[in-house]
């Protein structure tokens, strides 16, 4: 029977559920506001605007992403790739059930 301290022995379920993440986020969108002048994607974004990430484009961006392959998260430390992957967003307003959501969809597969 498999007990909860043997999914980190388990890397291949993890690549499987980063693989679920990526195709089919938690939120589809995530909002942020900018703290300072900044250009983001060549436009000018002032201090304070509320910028909003489409999630699931940002994961599914290059070609060849409607296949269900985990093989692509083999060897990756953690939950996040950069900013290319972020299923429960990012910085200091991302999801604080993360590490619980995580937890429990590893013991439920």
């Amino acid at each position: 029977m498999l007990q909860e301290s043997d999914i980190e022995h388990l890397p291949y379920l993890h690549c499987i559920i980063m693989e679920i993440l990526r195709m089919y986020p938690t939120g589809p969108l995530a909002f942020h506001s900018s703290s300072a002048d900044c250009k983001l994607g060549g436009y000018y974004v002032p201090k304070g605007t509320m910028v909003i990430a489409h999630l699931w484009a940002v994961h599914n961006y290059p070609k060849e992403t409607e296949k269900f392959r985990p093989e692509r998260f083999e060897g990756m430390e953690g939950n996040r790739v950069g900013f290319k992957m972020m299923p429960f967003g990012a910085g200091r307003r991302s999801c604080p059930g993360e590490g619980l959501a995580v937890r429990v969809l590893g013991l439920t597969l």
